[in-house]
């Protein structure tokens, strides 16, 4: 195991722990009620919004400002990534628990939108986290990962973008900060950087300007 790929696994082990002991220390301190667990559910999705983002973005920022910064975000891509998916099975164990506070009737806050948005989400995110497993990854073609990953994580960027939309005006939020139309122009900026460095790279390819 190289230098790097053992920070990796330190990353993907410390930030998990921190993210348990976030949705944990939640339900500790708030309570362990519906409301609790919406406060959890809430949490949850934009700490993993952030490890999504910085995954999502750090190939294109190292290609058009290349930096001792942009290159560790992009030798940490692979983790990011993983912490990404570990972050959303904390999420998904929130959604259970608010399915069996409100059983047999489904929470209030969740509609189809939800099921039918959310659900190929998940799954995907659980395909691009257990195929950046470096042993399982070994197992899966070059080009086919490469398809897999480059299709997940567009699909996964759509998903987040349409629960967003949907959520403005059906949820609120207290904290204007963190209101659902600033992870929208998160997610927009972080877009037109992947398209800015597509057409660099066809650029620096065709030999065009």
């Amino acid at each position: 195991m190289t230098r790097t790929e053992a920070s990796n696994v330190l990353l993907i082990v410390g930030a998990t722990l921190v993210n348990a002991s976030l949705g944990g220390s939640l339900l500790l301190f708030v309570g362990s009620d519906s409301d609790a667990t919406e406060l959890a559910l809430r949490t949850t999705a934009r700490v993993s919004f952030v490890w999504f983002m910085l995954a999502f973005v750090a190939s294109p920022l190292q290609r058009l400002r290349a930096s001792p910064v942009t290159a560790w975000l992009l030798s940490r891509r692979r983790a990011f990534g993983v912490i990404f998916g570990l972050s959303m099975s904390i999420h998904v164990g929130f959604i259970l628990r608010l399915y069996a506070l409100h059983a047999p009737v489904r929470p209030p806050m969740v509609n189809d939108a939800d099921f039918f948005i959310g659900v190929p989400g998940l799954v995907m995110v659980a395909l691009l986290t257990i195929s950046s497993v470096a042993a399982l990854k070994r197992q899966l073609r070059p080009v086919a990962w490469q398809r897999l990953h480059t299709t997940g994580i567009w699909l996964v960027w759509a998903i987040f973008f349409l629960c967003l939309v949907d959520s403005v005006g059906r949820k609120t939020t207290a904290h204007p900060v963190l209101a659902y139309y600033t992870f929208i122009a998160v997610l927009l900026g972080g877009m037109m950087l992947r398209l800015l460095a597509y057409r660099r790279r066809n650029t620096a390819t065709t030999g065009g300007i």
